[in-house]
Formats: C-alpha cells, structure tokens, sequence
C-alpha cells in the first residue's frame, strides 16, 4: 500500500470555504474596532474625549480578552466532537453577537445599560473568534499536504487584515451613502447588518457541503479522541512547554506588531490631523497590496523553514516602528498622501513575514492532533487575542502616563516584542518536515512481529506462535515479504488438508503490507476488506518494521477500563446484548471442534457435557493451536481430554460493568452466560466495544 497524499486540487474547495468563514469572522469582529470613535459617543459619553474613548478601547480590548477563554471552550468541542463542528458554531454564535450590536439602543435610550450591553456582546464576539479561527486553522491545515502547509494555511492569515480592510472600506462607503451626521447617529449600525447576514449565508454553506477533516476522522474511528484537551494541555509537562513556547516566543510576540500596523497606525494619523475616512482609506489599501505576502513567505517556509522566517517578522518589524512612527509625523501637516501610504505600506508588507503561513504551519506541526484545536487556538488568542488585543489600549494608557505617544508605541511595540521573541531566539527549534499525520502512521501502531521462513512446516510455524504469543506471524522468502499467516488460517489449513508437515509457504495469504508512513485508518481498512487479523509494516526499501493488530490500534484495554468508571454500565444486563451460544459436546473429537470453529468464523466454543447439558469447559483457537502443532493424532481424540475447566462465566442478570471488570481482571475474550449450570448465550470483548 503506498502512502497517500492530498492534492492541491482536493484541499481547494476546504480552503475557500475556511477563508470565507474566517473572513467573515473577521470582518465582524473588526467592525467594531473601525467604528470604536463612532460607538465611544454612542455607548459611553463623557466629558473627557480620552476617557470616553479609553472606556471604547477597553470594550475593544475585553473582546480580545475572552478570546482565549473562547478558544478553550471551541477547542474542546474541535477535539472531543470535531473540527467542522467547533468552527460552524463558532460562525453561529460571532453572527449574534454581531447582530445585537447592530440593534442594541444606545446610552441616550438605556442608559448603563447599553454599555453593559455593548460588553456583553463584545465578550460574545470574543469567544466566537477566540474559538472559530483555531477551528479554522486546524480544519484547513489537517486537510493539506506537507510540501503546501505553509502555502496554503497561508490563505487563513490574510483573513484578518482582509476583513480590517472590508470592515474600513464598508464603513466608509456607508459614511459616504449617508453623509457623516447621519451616518454617526444611525448609519452605523448597517456596517453590523450587513456582516451579521453574510455570516449566516456561510454558515449554511459550510453545513451543507463540508464534512470533518480526516485527521479528527482517523483519531474518531480508532478511538484516540480525548475528552479532556484542556486538562492534557495543562497537566501534560511537555505540552504545557510547547504553548509557552508559542505563546510568548512567537505568538506574544507579534501579537503587538501587527495590531500597530493594523490598527493603531490609523488612530496615529489622525491624532495629527488626518481625518477617519482617509486614515480608513490609507490602511485599507496599503493592507491590500500586500496580502500576497502572507501566502508568499508561508510559501518560503515551505521551502527554508518556518523559523528564521517568523523571526525575521518579528525582530525586522519592530526595530521598523521607531523610523515609520517618526517619519509619519512629517507627512501629516500638510498630509502627503503617497508617503502616509508607502510608510504605512511598509509595516504591512513586515506584517505578511511574521503573520504568515510560516505561523499557521509551525502551530500545526507542534501540536499533537489530539489537543490541536485546543492548543492553536489558545495558543494563538493568548498571543493576538490578550498581548495583541490590548495594543490601543496599553498604548493609550502608556500615553497617559508619559504624555508621549511615540515613546508609548516604541515601549509596547518594540522593546516588549523584542524581549518575548528571545524564548523563541534561544529555545525554539524548526518544525518544517514534521508529518501532521505522524502520530496517525502505520509506524507508530507497529508491534513487534513474528518473522518465520516460508520453508518451515506449518507444525512449527504453529509452535513459534505458541512460544512467542502472537496470533499472527508474518512470511518472508529470500529475505522478502511474502504474506501472513494466523491462528485460524492455519486450523483452517488442516481442515482443508494440508499436515503439519506442509511448508508455510503453501498456505500463505497473499495480503499487501503498508508503508510506515501510511494512514494507520488506511491500514485498518485493509485488514477489514481483507478479513484478516493484522498487516505487516514496512518501509519504503521493502524491511519488515513490525505489524497491525486492531487489538492495540484500538486499544481495547484501556477502553473496557474507562467504560467501567461509566454509569450507563450499571444499568445494562448482559442479558440484553449476550449472543445465542454455539457449543460443542465434551465427547466431540478434536477436529470436528476444529471445522466448527472454521465454519463459523469464530475462536472460542462453551463444551457442554453430553450427558446432562451444563457447562464443563471452554475450547479456543489457541487451545487448537496448542493441541495440534506437536502431535497431530491428538485430532482424533474427544475436546473433554483438552478443554479448559476453570472457567469464568457470568450470568444474564449480571450488568455490563460487572462483565467488563470480569474482561480485565481475569484477560479473557469471551464470557459463556450461564444459568442453572447452563449455557444460554455468549458475549465477548467485541460486544462490549459496540457498548461503551
């Protein structure tokens, strides 16, 4: 089997509809921080223009603020019921808090009120964002290849200067149809209508037509979905080191960068006279011509790594500010449009070096895809969301207290990016080249395995799976795979005539083996359509790694063990999911238990007593095994002289957890149900699976 790669013509259509939803997310949550001058009068007038225009910023702010606590709560959701799941309702739940500032009354009409209001619905706003854009970047990023990671995770990071730039550009257009008065008085409240709308257009598309990435799908059907991403996130020593890492070394620290280019530098120019609509004009435009960038150097990381990449966006950007905020003073009064643009410009083509696919890819590749929604998404809101998010507001406050505002934008955004990019400096390491499919390889799920010669008879191919303890053995010739051979294919083989004495090659099955680096889901389906009981791993010269076995795929044990700390298990009787029996007689000679056995397709018979029809003994194919391999007359001879007496039974009116607990404390397969001595049904550790 060969590894399977996604093609860029199969992520397409999963990438433009994660940018749209996070576009849109975007253009949402951005509208507010365009008009924040507008709703400082509308929902917290004052007499002090900068306090009236703090209490705006801080309802700015508090919206950055949940941020990470929406990335958590989204997170779980991504990690425990999906990635299409956790970004849909993320989209939902921006689309309300969107529309109610859309309709909300202002301070005139409710007074208090309506700021409480406006906060509330900006932390609405903020736990949707916080949640939605970590659930976008994993569903792209799970879903494209490694070569193109950067590349087109790429297309996610030019979402939030995007949707700045729609958000500034709408309401300028709005301001334009309805003349300034109008348009502070009312007008503004069509920018939050128009944005809520289209939301609910793209959540509907995103419901009809796109299905759950194959990474969260594989972790699903082989059972490695966690329950708690936050609580191994935190508890989990080396994972708790990587969000630090991310956080303050490359998160945290371009977190303030790009909000100075994205948001602060409008306010800046119009602190020295440039009016809103062209401060609005100006940063949308330059945001415009270098959206590229954010594709492009995602692309570069590709090719040289994310590392040096995301460095140079952080320490290139920041020495910038103190010569772009220095010259922008120059060109204000008069207002030389065309510098006010190329200086602007500047910070946001640095801005597409550091916030770009290199961020999206090294987030992805760091991150186990157990916990990765929780982690990128916390991961990225603590850095944009809180460092980031409280730019306006700390450069404000700064300004405040030194009654300098150059020095205020060189304090927060130079000098404290600088110190937190030294984590990342010193202790950070390159992810370019890590598989996100890793931990969901062929390779990892490997046991060892048992390698026999296709010369050796099928007696002792049977005894070397005896000593050994494996139920499958893999066959090699000349030192090449073969095939496998099985407990049961091997009691079948006798049945069909071959001796023990037979050469294993003879009776080989013929089944490919898979790659190390194929999808261990891809493996599991060929041991389903090919009925056998494991595949052989590979690598790619042809060498034997291991093997498959869905026992430890799925991991059975610790599976049956949590479902007993269930309570669900209490109130179920075996009863109620037991099998009808299929026994055997005690007086019932060997090989007839055998063709029964294979017939059936089963590994384990009750042996009832032909005199009085109770339970005297269990029969399993390792027991055939045991009995066949040394002395092949003991075919002959009745099932009583081999059967296992000490049996472990429960009985119908027994619970599920108390069959579970008999499963792990005793390591059996099967339980017969008996009543009165008498068999009445079986079930087995395959039953249980369907339960719990």
């Amino acid at each position: 089997m060969k590894q399977e790669e996604a093609k860029f013509r199969d992520v397409l259509p999963v990438a433009i509809v994660s940018w749209t939803g996070a576009l849109l997310e975007w253009l949402d949550f951005y509208t507010y921080a365009i008009l924040a001058k507008v709703l400082a009068n509308i929902y917290f007038p004052s007499h002090d223009p900068i306090a009236s225009l703090l209490a705006a910023f801080a309802a700015l702010a508090i919206g950055f603020l949940f941020r990470p606590l929406g990335a958590l709560m989204f997170g779980k959701i991504g990690d425990q019921f999906g990635r299409k799941v956790s970004f849909l309702t993320a989209i939902t739940m921006m689309m309300i808090g969107t529309l109610g500032i859309a309709i909300l009354p202002g301070y005139a009409t409710l007074g208090v009120i309506a700021s409480i209001g406006i906060f509330i619905l900006r932390i609405i706003q903020g736990l949707a964002l916080g949640g939605g854009y970590g659930a976008a970047i994993t569903y792209l990023g799970e879903f494209t290849p490694d070569h193109l990671r950067g590349l087109i995770t790429g297309f996610l990071f030019t979402t939030p200067a995007f949707g700045m730039a729609i958000a500034g550009n709408l309401a300028s257009i709005l301001q334009n149809y309805f003349g300034l008065e109008a348009f502070q008085a009312y007008g503004w409240r069509w920018c939050f209508v128009i944005a809520g709308l289209v939301v609910f257009i793209v959540a509907l598309i995103i419901q009809i037509l796109y299905k759950e990435t194959p990474v969260f799908t594989a972790l699903k059907q082989i059972r490695r979905v966690t329950s708690a991403p936050i609580k191994e996130l935190f508890t989990n020593k080396y994972y708790l080191w990587l969000f630090l890492l991310a956080w303050i070394g490359v998160i945290g620290a371009h977190g303030p960068i790009w909000y100075t280019n994205q948001l602060y530098i409008k306010y800046y120019m119009e602190k020295f006279g440039i009016t809103p609509g062209d401060s609005g004009k100006i940063l949308a435009y330059a945001t415009y011509v270098v959206l590229w960038t954010y594709l492009f150097f995602g692309w570069i990381s590709d090719k040289i790594g994310r590392r040096p990449i995301l460095l140079f966006g952080i320490y290139g950007n920041a020495l910038l500010f103190p010569i772009t905020f220095y010259l922008i003073k120059n060109y204000v009064n008069p207002p030389d449009y065309t510098m006010l643009f190329i200086l602007t410009a500047a910070g946001t083509f640095m801005n597409g070096i550091g916030y770009s696919g290199a961020m999206s890819a090294m987030l992805l590749e760091l991150f186990p895809a157990k916990i990765r929604t929780t982690a990128i998404g916390f991961t990225y809101n603590m850095g944009y969301g809180v460092f980031g998010g409280l730019t306006p507001f700390m450069i404000t406050l700064l300004y405040k207290f030194t009654n300098n505002l150059y020095l205020s934008i060189i304090i927060w955004s130079t000098i404290v990016p600088m110190i937190m990019g030294l984590l990342y400096l010193f202790k950070g390491w390159e992810t370019k080249g890590v598989r996100i499919w890793e931990e969901l390889s062929a390779e990892k799920f490997a046991h060892k395995a048992l390698i026999l010669p296709s010369n050796i008879s099928i007696g002792e191919a049977m005894k070397e799976m005896q000593k050994e303890g494996h139920r499958i053995a893999i066959v090699t010739e000349n030192g090449k795979y073969l095939g496998i051979v099985e407990e049961r294919s091997l009691l079948k083989s006798l049945i069909a005539g071959y001796t023990i004495k037979s050469p294993l090659k003879e009776v080989v099955i013929d089944v490919d083996a898979v790659i190390d680096s194929a999808r261990i889901i891809d493996a599991i389906v060929l041991i389903q359509q090919t009925g056998v009981k494991g595949v052989a791993v590979v690598d790619k010269n042809g060498n034997i790694l291991g093997y498959i076995d869905p026992r430890f795929v799925f991991n059975e044990v610790a599976i049956i063990s949590a479902g007993i700390k269930k309570p669900f298990t209490e109130r179920i009787k075996v009863k109620e999911f037991m099998n009808p029996p299929i026994t055997v007689k005690d007086n019932t000679l060997v090989i007839e238990v055998t063709k029964i056995m294979s017939e059936k397709d089963i590994g384990f018979l009750p042996v009832i007593s032909s005199d009085t029809g109770k339970l005297v003994g269990v029969i399993s194919e390792k027991d055939l095994m045991s009995i066949l391999c040394c002395d092949i007359t003991n075919k002959d001879k009745p099932v009583k002289e081999f059967m296992i007496k000490d049996v472990i039974t429960i009985s119908p009116d027994s619970t599920l957890k108390e069959a579970l607990e008999k499963f792990i404390d005793h390591k059996i397969r099967h339980l017969p149900v008996v009543k009165d001595d008498r068999v009445v049904g079986v079930v087995s550790v395959k039953d249980v699976l369907k339960l719990i």
